[in-house]
This record gives C-alpha cells, structure tokens and sequence, in this order.
C-alpha cells in the first residue's frame, strides 16, 4: 500500500514512494571484501529514535490521503510480529516490545536495548554482496534503505505491516510502471562520481535527533510481485535448508522471490533467483495450528490494548513458554510526534465509518490488570485449528468480531 527509502543524510529524510534497489548481478564475480563497519537492529529507530514508527505513517498517508474502506486493527512490523510468531512456535529468543492504541488500532514497537543499539560481531558477505550486484535508481539515488509497508487481512484483523525490501527484479516489473530513465545509464561528470562516492562511505551518517522527519517525493511504486529477500551463504551450507529458515519472515511480509547466493571465501559462484510463492503458501498450510495460535494472542493483545485506560501496554519476553503483557514504563514518549498522531487517528477514525454491519468495532476484552500470556511448550492445546481468513486486506474470509478464545476465533461465531 505505501513505501519509502531512507536517505543516508545528517538530518532524518524519507522519500516516498523511494524503490528498492534493482537486481544488477555482475558479469564476472571477484573476491569481495567481507563486511565490516557499523549496522544498527533497527533502522528506523536509528534513523529517528523518537518516533520510530512516523515515517511509515506520513508514507501511508501521503499514498492515501483518504481512509481505507477496512477498519485497521493493528499496526506491526516484521520484527514486531515476527518475535509473535516465533513465541507462538516456541522457538527461543526474548524480546520486548511496545503497544498503543491510536483511534482502536493498536500498534506494536520494536523496543531494542538502545535505539541505536548495533549488531555485534558482524562477518560474512550479506551487506557487501547486495551492494555490489544491486543498484540505486537514479530517482533514489542516496538511498541507506528501502522500507515496504503491506495492508492484508489475518484472522479478522486489519493489518498494516512494515519491512525492509532487499531489492526488486526488473523482469517481474509491470509495463506500465514509468521510472524513468537509470541515471546509471547517464555518463557522469567527475564532480558526481566524486559526490556520489562520499555518498557511500561506509559508515552512514547518522541523523541529528533534534530535526524534524523531511518527506520529499521520488521514486516509483515497485510491485510486490517483483520484490526478492536476499541472503548470502557459505558453500559449506549447501547441503542444508537455507529457504526454511526464512520462510516464517518471508510470509509474514509476503516476499514471493528469494536469492540465494553461496559463496567460496568471498567469491560468489552459485546465485539462485527463485519464485518461492508455493513454498510460501505451503509453509502456511503446514503451519495452520501454530498461526491459529497467532491469531487468538493478536486478539488477546488488541483487546487488551484497548481497555486499558491509557491505552499503552509493554510486551516482554524473557522465558521460553511465557508471554509477558504488563503495564508500560511511565514517561516513555507516544509513537508519534503531537501533531501527526492527531491526523493519523482522524484518518484511522475515517476508515471505521465505512466498516458495514458484519464488520463491527469491538473490544476483545481484558483488563487493566497486566497478564501473563502461558502456552506449555510454546502452544496451547485450548487454541485448536482455526480457518484463518488471510487475505489482501479487500475480503476477510469471515467475521471474526464475535469470536472468542473459545472457539480459537474461528470465524463463523454469529451474535
């Protein structure tokens, strides 16, 4: 539905819609220098560590001036409902999150350590690979990172979701789409190569706090379909299933191609592009009762979220078979700057006036006691197999609105 790129700039800008970077593969592979220098968890945070979550909404809103048709019911990203899933899984890894509710939708927080907080230990070709077989269109040239935000519909709930896009394949491009000429096309003067190579030093520069979010124009729509995660691999790897292990983060943002690249000590000599769609949808399949699991717990932190009187929850997770839904530190500061969080709840409240008779605006329950979420080895046997109703967000696959935990949300409750 909306996307934007973060340019690499001293004062925090986004461009939108920006464009991922093309797939560019190069002719004849040299021995690339293995990754080095400075790569944060989470670059929106880095980028505008106050309000983390604002680039996406001016993105939405700048698409959509107008509501969406559909009541949105949560707001996440791919880290966010990917910690989520991987609870529900029981797969082990803390985390912590926040919640808060702006006009009924309740939007999740990646909350690291710092906002700035960095990853440690960094080795291996995963930065050094994509920037020397993707390129920059001329239009979002500068660009650090390009953020993707998707609108779908999952077990009854609106859902908007963002994530960073590796990069695109030019072939799965729609005709239609205009982006101009590739200034890499263009000859250029010395002055731009000279510009644009301290645009790409490795260390990127890190915004002044203090500024305000620019948004300016650029780039072109890229559609899903043509968009590819990307990950890098030892040779030594082949042997094992390097597309399972992402299959769980490429379905929750719906990334339909996959590049894998192994690599000899730095020289890249098998690449696969693939179309994984199927494998996709039958991960879903496979995973039916786990992302069942998944819907009644969104449901149980929406509707939590909801009736607290400050609408704001902390989500903790420290243990492997408990969720931790408690009261959020005092004084931490609103998703969205003052101004911004008025206009994106009129425009979320302009979305509720069109929801229909089957499509009502309710509370799911809980209380302002906090709440401790307990499944016995990462399930629950009480949460059984449920139609999950995904969609694209134009049709739910069922009304959701009087379900409850009982029926594991089932969708076919009626009042």
């Amino acid at each position: 539905m909306a996307s934007y790129n973060w340019l690499d700039r001293s004062n925090p800008s986004i461009v939108v819609p920006g464009a991922p970077p093309r797939w560019t593969p190069v002719a004849k592979p040299d021995k690339l220098r293995e990754d080095s220098g400075v790569f944060y968890r989470d670059q929106n945070a880095a980028r505008y560590p106050e309000h983390p979550m604002e680039p996406a909404v001016q993105a939405v809103m700048t698409m959509h001036p107008q509501p969406l048709e559909k009541q949105v019911d949560l707001v996440a990203c791919g880290s966010t409902l990917g910690n989520l899933l991987r609870f529900v899984r029981g797969d082990e890894r803390p985390f912590r999150m926040l919640a808060e509710v702006v006009d009924g939708a309740v939007h999740l927080i990646r909350r690291e350590n710092s906002p700035r907080e960095t990853i440690p230990n960094i080795h291996g070709y995963g930065h050094a690979f994509p920037d020397a077989n993707t390129t920059w269109d001329g239009s979002v040239r500068g660009s650090e990172s390009h953020q993707r935000i998707l609108r779908y519909s999952f077990g009854g709930l609106g859902c908007i979701v963002r994530y960073e896009g590796d990069g695109y394949v030019e072939d799965k491009l729609e005709s239609k789409i205009s982006r101009g000429k590739h200034q890499t096309d263009k000859v250029c003067s010395v002055e731009e190569l000279i510009t644009s190579l301290g645009d790409n030093e490795i260390k990127a520069k890190i915004p002044d706090v203090s500024t305000r979010l620019e948004v300016q124009a650029g780039g072109f729509m890229v559609p899903q379909s043509a968009v590819f995660d990307l990950k890098t691999r030892s040779s030594k790897r082949k042997g094992c299933d390097i597309l399972g292990e992402e299959l769980p983060r490429m379905w929750v943002s719906q990334i339909p191609n996959f590049v894998l690249a192994y690599h000899d000590h730095g020289v890249f000599n098998d690449i696969q592009v693939r179309d994984v769609s199927a494998e996709v949808r039958d991960w879903e399949k496979s995973m039916a009762k786990e992302l069942s699991q998944l819907v009644a717990l969104l449901h149980h932190i929406i509707g939590t979220a909801r009736t607290r009187s400050e609408k704001k929850l902390e989500i903790c997770r420290q243990t492997l078979d408990k969720l931790e839904i408690r009261a959020q530190t005092p004084g931490l500061p609103s998703i969205l700057s003052p101004d911004l969080h008025a206009k994106w709840g009129a425009w979320l409240a302009g979305g509720k006036q069109g929801v229909g008779n089957n499509e009502k605006f309710v509370d799911n329950g809980g209380d302002d006691n906090d709440d401790d979420v307990d499944f016995a080895d990462g399930r629950s046997e009480d949460w059984k197999h449920s139609e999950l109703g995904w969609s694209d967000g134009e049709d739910s696959g069922g009304d959701y609105t009087a379900c409850s935990q009982e029926c594991s949300y089932c969708g076919r409750c009626s009042y």
